[in-house]
C-alpha cells in the first residue's frame, strides 16, 4: 500500500475526480494486480460485489477505485484481517465487513492461522511437501474456532450480485456448495484455485471449473503463477453466467488467449 493511501481515503471523491479531470487522468483505474477483470468493467452503475476471503481489503479497495458505485460485502474469518480492513476502509458506508468464514452451511470451523503467511490462513491443513517444493514458509500454525456462514443465507434477500470473488485457500468448493441459489443470480465469479494443491483435500482448478460449468457458467479468462521454475501452482479463473454470453462475431475467425 502506498504512502499516499491514507490521504486518498479521506479526500472526497468529487475532489479527486476534479483533480483527475484537470490533469487529464481517467476518473477510475484498474489496479494492475487485477487486469484479468478488464473484460467485465468498469461498471458505471450501482452493483453488488462479494469479496470472499477479503484479508485486509486490497481487492475491495481496488474494485472501488475502479467502480466507485459498487456495494461490496467482505468476508474473512481472521479477526486480525477483519480489524485491519475495518480500520483502513470502514468509513465507507458502501463497504460491509463480516468477521466470518464462508462455507457450505452455517456453523463453526477450525481455522489454521499461518503465523508467517497470514494471507494463507485456511480451514485446511497445509501440504508440507508442496510448500517446501515452492519454497513457501507458513511458520507456526495456531488454530481457533470461527463462525461460518453460507452465501445462500446471507444473500437470500438480494436480487442480484454482479461479482463473487473467492480467495479461500482450498475451500473454494465449500463456498460454492453453499452458494447454489446465489449463483443463479450472479453475473460473474472470479476464483483462485490450485494447480498443485497447497492444502490437504483442496480441489484442483479442474474441479472448480467442473462445478461452475455444471451450474451455468463458462470460463472467459485465466491467469496462473509459478515460483520462477515454470511449475504452475495456482490459477485465477473468471467465469460468466451462460445467459450473458454475447453472440459470436462473424468478423472474427478466432482469438488466441495465452494463459
Amino acid at each position: 500500500m502506498g504512502a499516499l493511501d491514507p490521504l486518498r481515503r479521506i479526500v472526497p471523491r468529487r475532489w479527486k475526480d476534479a483533480i483527475k479531470r484537470r490533469i487529464g487522468k481517467p476518473l477510475t483505474r484498474l489496479q494492475p494486480d487485477w487486469k484479468i477483470l478488464k473484460a467485465i468493467g468498469p461498471v458505471d452503475r450501482p452493483h453488488v460485489v462479494f469479496d470472499v476471503g477479503a484479508h485486509e481489503g486490497w481487492f475491495l479497495h481496488s474494485w472501488k477505485d475502479w467502480c466507485p458505485r459498487a456495494e461490496v460485502h467482505a468476508f474473512d474469518p481472521a479477526v486480525e484481517a477483519y480489524e485491519k480492513s475495518k480500520q483502513l476502509y470502514g468509513a465507507d458506508p458502501s463497504l460491509h465487513f463480516n468477521h466470518v468464514g464462508v462455507g457450505r452451511a452455517a456453523g463453526t470451523l477450525e481455522l489454521n492461522v499461518m503465523e508467517d503467511s497470514r494471507v494463507s490462513n485456511s480451514f485446511l491443513a497445509p501440504v508440507e511437501e508442496t510448500w517446501k517444493e515452492i519454497d513457501y514458509h507458513h511458520g507456526a500454525i495456531t488454530r481457533r474456532i470461527v463462525p461460518v456462514i453460507a452465501l445462500d443465507d446471507y444473500a437470500r434477500a438480494m436480487p442480484s450480485i454482479y461479482l463473487i470473488k473467492i480467495d479461500v485457500q482450498g475451500f473454494e468448493l465449500e463456498v460454492l456448495e453453499g452458494a447454489r441459489d446465489t449463483l443463479k443470480k450472479t453475473d460473474y465469479v472470479f476464483v483462485e484455485a490450485a494447480i498443485r494443491p497447497l492444502y490437504e483435500g483442496a480441489p484442483r482448478f479442474t474441479d472448480v471449473y467442473t462445478f461452475l460449468d455444471a451450474h451455468g457458467f463458462h470460463l472467459i479468462a485465466m491467469r496462473a503463477w509459478h515460483r520462477g521454475n515454470r511449475t504452475l501452482v495456482e490459477t485465477d479463473m473468471l467465469f460468466r453466467r451462460n445467459e450473458l454470453m454475447p453472440p459470436v462475431d462473424p468478423n472474427v475467425e478466432r482469438v488466441v488467449v495465452q494463459v
